[in-house]
């Protein structure tokens, strides 16, 4: 940690706490307003109400019809009562916290390290932090190390060292005089510190790395749920595992009625372990399909190049190659302006309608 930068940063943002407190104050309601939510109320809860409690997260704010998220979670996760069932075990469960984080990441879909974290860090503030894209580059900002910087990085056991950062940053703030009765508080703090470092040279961007079938699995899930964000935010309808020809169930699919003139799809195979040429066929059977207006092959640099050569001598199938990093950074990117364009309000945010 670069002590001298925090204390700066402490100063700064003794300022800005005096000038948004009621923006710091809203924290208090957001705890009360998920801390209603025990275990027993949580399976009780009805789905218009379940729109309100995933809505409220900040991690949706990228979804200006929070209904259309949650539809999405709930046809993904094998129904609503299936949904509430493993939300219940991460946020309840008796084992650790590492164990439900990674069981609950791979098996929960619609559901990434954003949003887990912001509920655990409701509902237990003095004990867990929020862990996104701001919360890291703040404190790579401040100096520390060894963090996770892709989603498939966001593992139980990092969280914990994210966790226990944060609470070494809160005693920092109580120290320089700043109030601040639980981790959720740092939160505000480390987004201000966030800002400031987007003005600074950004570091090399780290490659991603499969380096053993678990990380192959976190890449797997992480990058089609990106996928199929990114096809939602430009306005598709976008699903994951999807059969669009015989014997061909792709990662992906955006789609869209062209007025009367049919249905466009766009197909998306994400390949980080295994056998291309199963790719490649998979991908022929999806290109048969008419509607298909292209076959989009996802991976690391060296396994596109790999593909790229594969597939040339079959001349019948144009496939389109797409960076790991590329989706990341078009994820990234989509998301913030997703969440400007919602903050002006200029689409309804109501959860009965």
């Amino acid at each position: 940690m670069n002590y001298e930068l925090l204390k700066r940063e402490i100063e700064l943002y003794k300022n800005c706490k005096e000038n948004n407190q009621e923006a710091f104050d809203s924290r208090a309601e957001r705890i009360a307003y998920y801390k209603f939510y025990d275990k027993d109320k949580l399976f009780k809860m009805a789905e218009e109400d379940f729109v309100e409690y995933i809505g409220k997260l900040w991690a949706s704010n990228m979804y200006g019809n929070k209904k259309y998220l949650v539809s999405k979670m709930i046809n993904s996760n094998g129904g609503y009562e299936n949904l509430l069932k493993i939300l219940s075990e991460f946020l309840f469960g008796v084992s650790g916290i590492e164990k439900r984080w990674d069981k609950f990441y791979k098996e929960c879909k619609f559901f990434g390290p954003s949003s887990m974290s912001e509920l655990l860090a409701y509902l237990y503030p003095d004990d867990y932090a929020l862990m996104n894209s701001q919360v890291i580059k703040a404190l790579s900002y401040l100096g520390y190390d060894k963090l996770p910087h892709y989603n498939y990085q966001y593992t139980g056991k990092n969280y914990i060292k994210v966790c226990e950062i944060v609470k070494e940053l809160k005693n920092e703030l109580i120290n320089a005089g700043i109030e601040c009765e639980n981790l959720l508080a740092v939160d505000y703090f480390l987004w201000e510190v966030a800002d400031h470092a987007v003005e600074t040279k950004p570091q090399e961007q780290q490659k991603i790395v499969v380096v053993d079938n678990k990380t192959s699995e976190f890449i797997h899930k992480d990058t089609i749920e990106k996928i199929v964000n990114i096809g939602t935010m430009l306005g598709f309808d976008a699903q994951a595992e999807v059969q669009v020809a015989k014997g061909a169930k792709v990662d992906a699919v955006w789609s869209v009625n062209i007025g009367n003139m049919g249905r466009v799809i766009y197909v998306f195979e994400v390949q980080t372990k295994g056998s291309i040429n199963s790719l490649i066929l998979n991908l022929q059977k999806a290109a048969n399909n008419k509607a298909v207006q292209a076959v989009v092959a996802v991976s690391d640099e060296k396994q596109l190049i790999d593909i790229k050569n594969e597939s040339e001598p079959l001349h019948a199938i144009d496939i389109k190659l797409w960076n790991y990093e590329s989706v990341n950074e078009v994820f990234e990117n989509l998301s913030k302006a997703s969440d400007v364009i919602n903050k002006l309000g200029l689409v309804p945010q109501d959860f009965n309608k």
